[in-house]
């Protein structure tokens, strides 16, 4: 293994890539606070501005 072609450094940076992707998303599972999980919960401010009751859509609506 002399010389490194142009396949071998696509597939690195593709593999670098994607490891690093994998390690942000073990941070930030990691790093999460208790209590809440990005809007899902009745106690954040996002999800308590709307309403309770969900918007369903007709079926007449969609035909």
């Amino acid at each position: 293994m002399n010389q490194i072609d142009w396949q071998l450094v696509i597939v690195l940076l593709c593999v670098a890539t994607a490891g690093l992707c994998i390690l942000r998303r073990l941070v930030h599972f990691f790093k999460q606070r208790p209590g809440c999980a990005g809007g899902s919960c009745s106690g954040c401010p996002s999800s308590s501005q709307s309403s309770s009751a969900p918007n369903f859509i007709s079926l007449d609506q969609l035909k």
